[in-house]
Parts: C-alpha cells; sequence; structure tokens
C-alpha cells in the first residue's frame, strides 16, 4: 500500500480525512495526505490532525517509499487501524515553501537559458531559500542579471503549470534533459513544472499557480575565502 499524496494534485488544499494505517508511539501513516514529507529540497509541512475529538501536533513528515510518516510530540492511541484521521497543514509554512521553491526554479531556469549552466536546488526554508548554480568565477554582474529577471518574469505574472512527462519524451527534449545534469529519472511519468519562456524542470516539490505570487526577490551575498560563491541565498518580501 502507498499513500496517496494529495499534495502532488492540489498544492493549495489545506485539509483531507484519511484512515489510519499503522501507529507507533508518536509515528502515525495514513492511506492519503495533504502533509508533504521533506524531499526534493523541501521541508516537511507542520500542522495538526485530529484523531477521536483529540488534536496532535504534527512536527515532522517523512515517507518510507510507500507510506508517509505523521510525526506528533505526543504518543498516538494505540490499535488505529482504520480509524478516521482529519489532518490541516499550517498554510502560511506550506506557502511560504511554495513561493522559495517556484523563485528557485526560475533562477534555475535563467542560468541555463542565459549561461547554460546546471543547478543544483538546495533547500527552502520558511523565510529563506538557496540554490548551487554552477558558473565557474560567477560575478555579481551574472547575479544582479539573474535576480532582475526573475524580478521581472514575477511581475509579469505568468502562469506555472504542472505536467506529466513520459521518459521517452523527457530523453529527446534537449533542454530539459540537458537542465537535469544529463541524467533520465527512474519514473514512468514525471512530473514537469512549465513556465513559459524558461526550460522544462522535473520536480516533485510543490508551486504556485502564478509567478505574481513569489513577491520580490531579494540576493543575500554569499562569500568564501573573499569570492562570490556558487550558492545563491534569496529573501522574498
Amino acid at each position: 500500500m502507498e499513500t496517496e499524496k494529495l499534495f502532488l494534485k492540489d498544492s493549495y488544499l489545506k485539509e483531507c480525512d484519511s484512515k489510519a494505517v499503522t501507529v507507533e508511539f508518536t509515528d502515525l501513516t495514513v492511506d492519503k495526505t495533504v502533509f508533504y514529507p521533506t524531499s526534493y529540497g523541501q521541508q516537511n509541512d507542520k500542522g495538526e490532525i485530529e484523531i477521536e475529538g483529540k488534536k496532535y501536533s504534527i512536527v515532522d513528515v517523512w515517507e518510507d517509499g510507500q507510506l508517509v510518516h505523521l510525526i506528533s510530540l505526543d504518543t498516538y492511541p494505540q490499535n488505529l487501524d482504520g480509524v478516521n484521521i482529519h489532518q490541516s497543514i499550517d498554510w502560511n509554512i506550506r506557502y511560504n515553501h511554495m513561493r522559495y521553491r517556484t523563485a528557485l526554479f526560475i533562477i534555475g531556469g535563467l542560468a541555463f537559458k542565459f549561461y547554460n549552466a546546471k543547478s543544483r536546488i538546495s533547500q527552502t526554508y520558511e523565510n529563506y531559500a538557496w540554490i548551487d548554480i554552477y558558473i565557474d568565477n560567477i560575478k555579481q554582474d551574472i547575479i544582479d542579471r539573474l535576480i532582475d529577471e526573475t524580478n521581472r518574469i514575477i511581475k509579469q505574472n505568468l502562469p506555472v503549470e504542472i505536467k506529466y512527462a513520459d521518459n521517452n519524451e523527457f530523453s529527446i527534449d534537449k533542454q530539459m534533459f540537458g537542465f537535469s545534469t544529463g541524467s533520465i529519472p527512474q519514473d514512468e511519468k514525471l512530473r514537469v513544472v512549465n513556465i513559459s519562456g524558461l526550460p522544462l524542470q522535473a520536480d516533485y516539490g510543490l508551486h504556485v499557480k502564478s509567478t505574481g505570487e513569489i513577491g520580490t526577490v531579494e540576493f543575500k551575498t554569499s562569500m568564501v575565502k573573499g569570492k562570490l560563491d556558487k550558492r545563491l541565498t534569496i529573501t522574498l518580501k
């Protein structure tokens, strides 16, 4: 059995009803969930669940390859198999991750478009995020161009579209294949993010519906031994 990941179908879904599958102390698995587990450089959602009238704060979420685990600070009741679980995420935390992730994808897409540079999205946090841009001897004017162009795309309020592509479509799309560091993901169907004017990017993180939701991107200088580092840290306003 696998947990149904409702967030992949609708990243704006804030709550759902589900059934308990397994429980062990503070660890509960469910048949479906709105809680995003820590993965793909995006931190897990937080929030609460309700079991038979009692609420439990969710502080960590992880996936074992099949089931999503909801971790609480409090011990769950035992023998919950099939019991209804109502789930509610902390929307402010989720929405910030979505805004930051889409911003990073724009920056990475522009770096590939302008400089044929690959990138690695490493982590989104609640109030900042960072991405590694693989440009040798990166200069301030390059960073300024990436940030300025990112904010221009944001102001255009372009739609952020999610679609699915099979491995064959992925491998023959030179931009998408090249941007992915030249490796073909193993999934039969790949979840792909499409923003007009940027290369398609395979991703299982969560995004906003339009670039205008992101806000203004600001760059925080990252220096290593007196030189600009490949890691770009951003904040949003």
